[in-house]
């Protein structure tokens, strides 16, 4: 009698091959903190200066998002190394002599109060308000 030789492969018995998600384990902690700095950076290259506003624009604006209760977006006027620090998106919450008491939004969802002085804002804005309500989720 002859005996058959049968050749069994993970493939012939269903197996299915995550391909690189299972490779995603071995990816070294340096190689993730420079995928995030690359990333850091494509996003700080990205951000272009506004038009500068005189002081009487900027108040006038600020007190139409006080009065309104709308969201303002603000672009400091301070450059860190050549580069324009990112919007900073806020509720005005009130005025305090030359500075501005905003109610700024974090990324992990909790608030912090900032105060801007009038003369580091180079543009401010009236913000999306269902864009606001979409960060506050």
């Amino acid at each position: 009698m002859k005996e058959e030789v049968r050749l069994l492969t993970p493939d012939k018995m269903g197996y299915k091959d995550r391909g690189i998600m299972k490779w995603q384990g071995m990816i070294l902690s340096e190689q993730k903190d420079y995928i995030r700095k690359m990333k850091a950076e494509a996003l700080k290259a990205d951000i272009q200066p506004k038009e500068e506003m005189t002081e009487e624009e900027i108040a006038e604006v600020l007190y139409t998002a006080y009065v309104t209760k709308l969201p303002v977006v603000i672009q400091a006027a301070i450059l860190k190394n050549g580069l324009y620090y990112p919007d900073v998106i806020g509720m005005v919450m009130g005025f305090a002599q030359n500075k501005v008491v905003l109610d700024v939004r974090k990324k992990d969802g909790s608030n912090v109060e900032k105060r801007v002085t009038l003369d580091m804002i180079r543009n401010v804005e009236l913000y999306d308000i269902l864009k606001w309500k979409k960060l506050s989720k």
